[in-house]
């Protein structure tokens, strides 16, 4: 046999695809099951080598490559590569082989995989599938047992041969049996005494007709009502158990409120025989209770309803005063909070009544007080035990209720009261006042009247008024009669509105009229629509007549200004002519005395020249006299209008004035941020600088210090001006604002005295005042305010500058 023959055609012919090649990638040879998975010819692909048929790029083929050269084999599944560019998966086997002559080559046979990683992916799919579909099922069995531990109605399964197959939480409380007692066991053999479940349901029937059965009983071992449903199935029946003790016991208890609120809102109820028969009711409902309710009134307690209690009882604490320690009652009164005393006999709060219970045999006492919507103490509701007890779940749900209605009850009999008291008491208002009240219903349009006032005021007796429903329109002046019906109508229309009120003339019954104030309440509904109208009406024709006197009095007192005023005007007009016109004598004289001096200069002796010096000097100090006087006039008689000035610019050209004077002192001047306002420039110019002077002039031979500051305040500028000159006596702080008043000589300081005055002129047409604090020695600080809101009228004076020229 041709072995060489044999291996030639199992190469040539094989199904798995064969190729001979090189470490370097090199494809010596390839059959024909290589060419068809790849789609290349053998020749192809020894032109094209391996990167074109295997990802060398993936890292599976560089760990395998680097196998072969480790080991001289390798296997494993690469992505291959066809001529169309699919890649698919392709099983390796690779082997490296060498001949006698030392030549070595690889040889490698590919399977494809591709159908068989479809199948394995498939299969691992349907297994995930299945496990994922039994865990869903476990998940959903878990689930439901949680969610049927977790109701709380009773539920259980049992097989057709009344086998238990699951047993809830629930379960096991109501019928007071645990799951591993009664799982897997005849129910009728553990629980013999559920007759109940027997009689209602025929469970034949319930498997043939596959019909479910609901029903309610009571279920006299476990102390409760209980609702029943069964529920068939093809194996099993499934049962659930509803405990509805509490539901029944509130239907009942609201059955019992809605009688006892039907009887208390009949007109001829007694709200005693409706405590009785309530407190009566609530203790049938659970035997053994005995209740009470007391009324508190002047914070002492009063019997208002204990129908079971004995009266001896009753009538020993009828009367007790609340507060702390005073018994169940009378601390829960003085508390405003719930008392509960399960044991009377060992309890500090009965201390002192222990032998009151005792005779009665009242062991335990809860008490609750009754509080209205003000939070205010209007009773208490009492519940006593002849055994030592404290309150049950359904006891507390009980009294709450009671509670909660008689609240109900005391509140809306109180409040009935109290409307009888303010009706008889609006009836007193209504007879003491002399006003006319009224109450118009605006629905029906009656207007209803009460009291003397019509009859007092006006002379209306009830007749007149009674039928005529345009009385009142009738009765008021014709002139004043669309005002008041007007502004009625804008405060009815207007829902912000509370209130009406209007003055008008209104005709007596002797056909005088009289000058009336009229206000009313308005009463509107929750949509703010007025429905009612409910106001008095008063006489003010005395007040009126008292105005109009008033009236005539004011405008006396104002022509009596007027006529000052032009007095003050003609004054005024007096000083600027007769000061003007004094200078020129003095002029003369100071003239023809200097002439004097001159000419007989050398014909005089010392005593007439001194004298001469005597004279020219009080004709100089008569002249700054005069002049001062004409500067003190002018306040006020300039015609500078009212503007905004920057008072920071207007001080420092007051500075430049005096800055000779303060480079020769020394003197430090601080000045603040001082505003702009509104103010006459000229009156504020000269105000600053006889302050300032004064501040120069006044220094206590120590280096002068003035500081100008100003504080803001709601209405006005408050200014001051500060200085450590001589300082003044706190005697003289109201003198040396008067005219030609000086402090010292004039030897010792010049001047007339007037200007401060001027100062304080000038403050006054400003709206403000001026004022000091100081101390001899210390220095001085002088305050001065200017009014915001300064009106021209205020700064300007009545004296025409023309005069002066």
């Amino acid at each position: 046999m041709n072995t060489q023959y044999v291996y030639e055609s199992f190469f040539t012919n094989s199904l798995n695809a064969l190729i001979i090649g090189t470490e370097t990638g090199s494809i010596i040879k390839a059959n024909k099951a290589a060419c068809k998975m790849f789609g290349y010819s053998e020749e192809e692909l020894k032109k094209l080598g391996r990167e074109v048929i295997i990802d060398t790029n993936d890292q599976l083929f560089q760990s395998m490559h680097e196998e072969r050269l480790r080991t001289g084999t390798a296997r494993g599944v690469l992505k291959g590569i066809r001529k169309n560019g699919e890649k698919f998966p392709v099983k390796i086997s690779s082997v490296t082989q060498q001949n006698e002559q030392g030549e070595q080559w690889v040889s490698i046979m590919a399977i494809d995989v591709s159908d068989q990683i479809a199948q394995e992916t498939k299969l691992s799919l349907l297994l995930e599938d299945s496990r994922r579909m039994h865990q869903q099922e476990e998940d959903n069995r878990i689930l439901l047992e949680n969610v049927l531990n977790s109701i709380t109605d009773g539920f259980f399964i049992v097989d057709r041969e009344w086998k238990v197959l699951f047993w809830n939480k629930a379960a096991e409380i109501i019928l007071q049996k645990t799951e591993e007692a009664i799982v897997g066991r005849n129910v009728w053999d553990v629980f013999p005494d559920l007759n109940n479940l027997r009689e209602h349901v025929d469970y034949k029937t319930v498997f043939e007709k596959n019909q479910s059965v609901r029903f309610r009983d009571y279920f006299p071992n476990y102390k409760i009502w209980a609702e029943v449903s069964v529920y068939p199935s093809e194996k099993n029946i499934s049962v659930y158990i509803k405990d509805v003790t509490e539901i029944k016991g509130l239907r009942t208890l609201e059955k019992l409120e809605r009688e006892v609120l039907e009887m208390n809102a009949r007109t001829n109820s007694d709200l005693s025989q409706i405590l009785d028969f309530y407190l009566t009711e609530i203790e049938d409902f659970h035997k053994g209770m005995h209740c009470s309710v007391l009324r508190l009134k002047n914070n002492k307690l009063y019997k208002w309803s204990a129908p079971n209690i004995p009266h001896e009882f009753s009538n020993a604490v009828d009367g007790m005063a609340i507060g702390e320690g005073v018994g169940s009652c009378g601390t829960a009164a003085f508390r405003k909070e719930k008392v509960v005393v399960a044991d009377i006999a060992n309890d500090p709060l009965w201390k002192n009544s222990t032998s009151l219970t005792e005779k009665y045999g009242f062991k335990a006492c809860w008490s609750f007080p009754l509080l209205d919507s003000r939070n205010e103490v209007m009773g208490t509701f009492a519940i006593y035990y002849n055994r030592v007890k404290t309150p049950s779940p359904e006891e507390e749900n009980t009294l709450e209720r009671a509670r909660n209605l008689l609240t109900i009850l005391l509140e809306n009999k109180l409040a009935v009261e109290a409307m009888n008291t303010s009706v008889q008491n609006y009836d007193l208002v209504s007879k003491a006042t002399n006003d006319a009240i009224w109450d118009w219903n605006m629905a029906t349009d009656e207007v209803i009247r009460t009291g003397n006032g019509m009859k007092v005021l006006f002379g209306y007796d009830w007749e007149d008024m009674v039928g005529n429903i345009n009385f009142w329109d009738e009765k008021i002046h014709p002139e004043d009669l669309p005002g008041v019906k007007k502004s009625m109508k804008d405060a009815m229309d207007n829902p912000a509105q509370m209130y009406w009120e209007r003055e008008y003339r209104f005709k007596r019954k002797n056909g005088q009229y009289a000058f009336v104030f009229d206000k009313g309440y308005i009463i509107r509904e929750s949509g703010g629509n007025a429905v009612r109208l409910i106001g008095a009406t008063r006489d003010i024709s005395e007040r009126k007549h008292s105005e109009e006197m008033l009236l005539e009095l004011n405008n006396r007192l104002k022509q009596r200004a007027d006529e000052l005023t032009a007095s003050n005007v003609e004054l005024e007009k007096f000083a600027y002519i007769a000061s003007h016109d004094m200078q020129e004598p003095l002029r003369m004289i100071t003239s023809f005395l200097q002439l004097f001096k001159k000419k007989y200069a050398d014909q005089i002796d010392e005593t007439a020249e001194q004298y001469i010096h005597f004279a020219v000097d009080g004709a100089e100090r008569m002249k700054k006299l005069i002049m001062d006087l004409l500067e003190y006039s002018r306040v006020g008689s300039n015609k500078d209008d009212l503007a905004e000035i920057d008072t920071n610019e207007l001080l420092q050209e007051v500075l430049k004035i005096f800055s000779a004077r303060i480079e020769e002192l020394h003197a430090s001047i601080s000045i603040g941020h001082l505003p702009k306002m509104k103010a006459n420039r000229t009156q504020i110019f000269q105000l600053f600088q006889n302050l300032i002077g004064n501040a120069l002039k006044y220094h206590s031979g120590e280096d002068v210090q003035i500081s100008v500051n100003v504080q803001e305040e709601a209405t006005q500028y408050v200014f001051s001006v500060k200085d450590n000159g001589i300082g003044i006596k706190p005697i003289f702080f109201e003198k040396i604002f008067i005219l030609f008043q000086r402090l010292h000589h004039k030897n010792e300081y010049s001047g007339t005295g007037i200007g401060l005055a001027i100062c304080k002129k000038i403050v006054d047409r400003h709206g403000g005042k001026i004022w000091l604090e100081s101390e001899p020695g210390k220095g001085s600080c002088f305050y001065f305010s200017i009014n915001k809101a300064v009106e021209p009228s205020m700064v300007s004076g009545f004296i025409d500058n023309s005069i002066l020229d």
